[in-house]
């Protein structure tokens, strides 16, 4: 029997200017933060970084063309180029806007859009401009792989389900990372840009970068994911097993693991308050463009949201919850999922 647990990583960090997946002099580097969680190496993955991703609903929401022309980018930056087929100024802008965050947070990082954003796209052909010399994006995109590579690699094993990915992942973000009050409390007094480079970099960040950074390493482990945005706050969207599921980090990581926000049904979801009519998954186009109806109606892992995450098991299909009573003693409960 192998039991997969994590360590509690405490962590205070000064940041004040950030260097490339490093934090100040005297900060803690969450480039290798995954390697305190599983000690055995033959429990290790071998999952491969893969600049290129894009879950189904990217596609359902926004549609071939867009999901091509994302690829058309990235290839196009890692060959070093500052042009790309896309077909016109419409996809250009939603594809240079929307699919960074979800598909490969670190791009936003080295390009920028064309100089002349009124005419981007001019014969089937977009430009776009280097932030960074095109070596350096090429270094730092295989540095972020690395650490991609390196967290999956230690918090996964590569016959573990989709279910299991997104609980391990679920369990290493709660003891690995923190939310950040400071960005919090300064959004609002002023507009803060925010960005799921900021996990990956500072090991702390809010909603809209802590879901999406979730997200994006469910997708890079072959999961369907995304995130949806209601009532001001952001949370990822999963589909496993043939359902869609709503799974909150962001709260768990102020709930001592909580399981409350694991594979939430949409009742589960709008019992804390976020309802169907108040969502929008993945982007505000898909106000716009037509997409499948979303519908998260199972409630096979409703057993799971009155625990807190304790230890998985994955050679047993067995996940360890615990709680506490009223007087304060530990209870546990063992969850066998197929």
């Amino acid at each position: 029997m192998k039991k997969r647990f994590s360590l509690v990583i405490a962590v205070f960090l000064i940041c004040v200017t950030i260097q490339p997946f490093a934090c100040a002099e005297g900060a803690a580097d969450f480039s290798g933060a995954a390697a305190a969680v599983a000690a055995d190496p033959a429990d290790r993955g071998h999952y491969v970084f893969r600049p290129v991703v894009c879950s189904v609903f990217m596609k359902e929401v926004f549609g071939d063309a867009m999901c091509e022309t994302w690829e058309n980018l990235v290839n196009a930056v890692l060959a070093g180029e500052n042009t790309f087929a896309c077909p016109d100024k419409h996809t250009h802008d939603w594809v240079m806007g929307q699919f960074p965050k979800h598909c490969l947070p670190i791009l936003p990082e080295l390009i920028d859009y064309a100089y002349d954003r009124s005419h981007p796209v001019k014969n089937g052909v977009a430009s776009f401009t280097w932030l960074v010399s095109p070596e350096e994006a090429a270094a730092r995109i295989a540095e972020f792989g690395q650490q991609i590579e390196e967290i999956l690699n230690t918090v996964l094993r590569d016959d573990d389900t989709d279910f299991e990915k997104a609980a391990a992942l679920y369990d290493y973000f709660c003891r690995t990372y923190q939310y950040n009050w400071d960005t919090y409390r300064d959004m609002f007094e002023t507009y803060v840009e925010t960005t799921p480079m900021s996990i990956f970099q500072t090991g702390t960040g809010v909603c809209s970068e802590i879901a999406p950074a979730y997200s994006y390493l469910l997708m890079q482990a072959g999961v369907e994911a995304t995130t949806i945005m209601g009532g001001d706050h952001e949370w990822s969207y999963v589909r496993i097993g043939g359902h869609d599921y709503h799974i909150d980090p962001t709260f768990a990581l102020n709930t001592e693991e909580s399981l409350e926000y694991f594979m939430m049904n949409d009742e589960q979801r709008a019992a804390s308050g976020f309802t169907r009519d108040r969502m929008t998954i993945t982007s505000n186009y898909s106000s716009d463009h037509p997409h499948p109806v979303y519908t998260a109606d199972d409630s096979t892992y409703s057993v799971l949201w009155d625990y807190r995450f304790d230890s998985l098991y994955p050679d047993e299909n067995r996940l360890r919850c615990r709680q506490y009573t009223d007087e304060g003693e530990e209870t546990t409960f063992d969850y066998f999922y197929d």
